[in-house]
């Protein structure tokens, strides 16, 4: 594990005494950020673009996976023994064997 060094914890120090109001001094909130509500704004456009993508996302891999269970039980449909027994007899007969 690292270990802060002093110059690390010294500015961490000056970092919560520029946020602390002074003793006895009135608090003072800084302004609000101008481009605050704009980079909101952009974040949950994105936020929004994602989680709609990410919807599609799951919908497309719910329907390949209701695909790919079709198919697997198909295929052990048509594996099961007495269907190929059933199918391999139609064929010879068929073809006069």
């Amino acid at each position: 594990m690292r270990h802060p060094t002093r110059p690390r914890i010294a500015a961490l120090a000056d970092r919560i005494a520029r946020l602390r109001p002074a003793r006895g001094g009135a608090t003072t909130q800084p302004g609000p950020d101008p481009g605050l509500e704009h980079r909101l704004g952009a974040v949950e456009t994105r936020m929004r673009h994602l989680e709609e993508a990410l919807e599609g996302l799951q919908d497309a891999l719910y329907r390949q996976s209701v695909r790919e269970d079709e198919h697997a039980a198909d295929m052990l449909e048509r594996t099961k023994p007495e269907r190929i027994a059933r199918e391999l007899s139609a064929d010879a007969r068929r073809r006069g064997l």
